[in-house]
């Protein structure tokens, strides 16, 4: 079984393709899906479609968890924004026959961490210990999608740390 954990935005999509091991996981593939801002809303949708379908399609996960909403009252269009992108990254999956389980990043924080108000250089080591990772995560978004995915597989009853 392999899992994909998605932290969606506009600039940038972090991914983690994670599949368990006997012993731990494995990550099997990573990265941000990056949009350039002097493009149109619809031009960057649009990439983070096919992006994401290419991913899909070559690593045909089981599974996405995908970040649950996290919005800020004062910025009402960065929440429509990531709105817009959830619903392509849900299309996305649907359209390539992937199921969705969507994780609050306060239990995401809490279950790798034991605090769900953990920072992010808190959560790059835990899941750089929890997947054996010996090089630094330096994407944030990255680092937040491979959380996700740990936790889909938790979830599934495939890994235990």
């Amino acid at each position: 079984m392999r899992v994909i954990g998605i932290d969606p935005g506009l600039a940038k999509t972090g991914f983690a393709v994670v599949e368990p091991l006997e012993k731990g996981g494995r990550v099997c593939h990573c990265g941000n899906i990056n949009t350039n801002p002097g493009h149109s809303l619809e031009e960057r949708l649009s990439t983070i479609y096919h992006e994401l379908s290419g991913v899909l399609q070559r690593w045909s996960p089981d599974l996405m968890v995908l970040e649950d909403v996290f919005v800020v009252k004062h910025f009402p269009m960065a929440a429509m924004q990531l709105g817009e992108v959830r619903g392509v990254i849900r299309l996305t999956a649907k359209n390539m026959g992937v199921s969705i389980s969507e994780i609050k990043p306060t239990e995401v924080k809490s279950a790798l961490t034991g605090s769900g108000r953990a920072s992010k250089e808190q959560i790059k080591r835990a899941v750089r210990r929890i997947l054996n990772i010996e090089d630094a995560i330096k994407s944030d978004h990255v680092s937040d999608a491979m959380a996700l995915a740990l936790m889909g597989l938790t979830r599934s009853g495939l890994f235990r740390w």
